[in-house]
């Protein structure tokens, strides 16, 4: 499916409350192409994104990951045989593809096409959007997508770094976001914005949930915070806000009094309580 003028979309077969409809594999470019996000390893998924390529009467070329996700890099490998394509990341130790490094700033050029490599760790720590100052396009992988927030994931990722990382990709003025999971976002700044002030919001209502509780877990929070969502989002919604408690506990707000283990939850404790 076309979703811009120079991109067309690939949707992997994997949908779920964790992915939406599927993971967003893209193909830009002319007769060389870029594809970003190959997506999960599907015998399917890569015979439509070759298929894909093929109807645009080009080849790929070039892979670029976003990140290390199972729903975004593990059929790179197989596409990289395929087609020969070079496939570049921030961290190419994540993979077995002989992936090139890319770092903050680089610029990757695939025929008449240049797309920006921003670092946006939050989500996790190897994100990578990619920005076409061209088009004024972002391809924003799991840092940005439509219809639901990002989840931040403790241990793998950080608040504080997606909030400043969220702040990164607003300077840039991107028109469009092509999101990892979702459909294209037309009024990129208005949804950057909102995603701002979501996050602020939630900040401000996990500081004013904790304060007056004995030590409680990040779970404790969660049928306040998310009421009216289906309990299957509980869990990643329990990421989210140990991740912000982190984030206060990083600012001096809440303690950690107990770090947990790996079949318990931590243990905080707000500083006023």
């Amino acid at each position: 499916r076309v979703v811009t003028r120079s991109v067309t979309r690939v949707i992997a077969p994997n949908p779920s409350v964790f992915t939406g409809r599927g993971t967003n594999t893209y193909l830009a470019g002319g007769a060389s192409l870029v594809c970003i996000d190959p997506g999960p390893d599907d015998d399917h998924h890569l015979a439509a994104i070759l298929e894909a390529a093929g109807a645009r009467g080009g080849h790929i070329d070039t892979i670029l990951l976003t990140h290390s996700h199972p729903d975004h890099r593990p059929l790179a490998l197989r596409l990289a045989r395929q087609t020969g394509a070079a496939v570049h990341c921030f961290d190419p130790s994540a993979g077995r593809e002989n992936a090139q490094p890319l770092s903050d700033g680089d610029v990757v050029r695939i025929g008449d096409l240049e797309l920006l490599a921003v670092h946006t760790p939050g989500h996790t720590r190897d994100h990578l959007c990619f920005f076409d100052p061209a088009e004024r396009v972002l391809y924003s992988g799991d840092h940005i997508l439509n219809g639901t927030t990002s989840v931040v994931h403790p241990g793998e990722g950080d608040m504080a770094d997606y909030m400043e990382s969220l702040r990164r990709v607003q300077v840039l003025e991107p028109v469009t976001i092509l999101p990892g999971h979702g459909e294209r976002v037309e009024d990129a700044g208005a949804l950057i914005a909102e995603y701002i002030a979501h996050r602020l919001e939630r900040e401000a209502q996990v500081r004013s949930v904790a304060l007056g509780r004995t030590a409680f877990t990040p779970m404790d929070l969660v049928p306040t915070l998310y009421a009216g969502y289906p309990v299957e989002v509980y869990p990643l919604a329990a990421w989210t806000v140990q991740a912000h408690l982190d984030k206060l506990v990083h600012d001096g707000e809440v303690d950690q009094v107990d770090p947990g283990s790996e079949t318990e939850p931590p243990r905080y404790l707000a500083r006023n309580a």
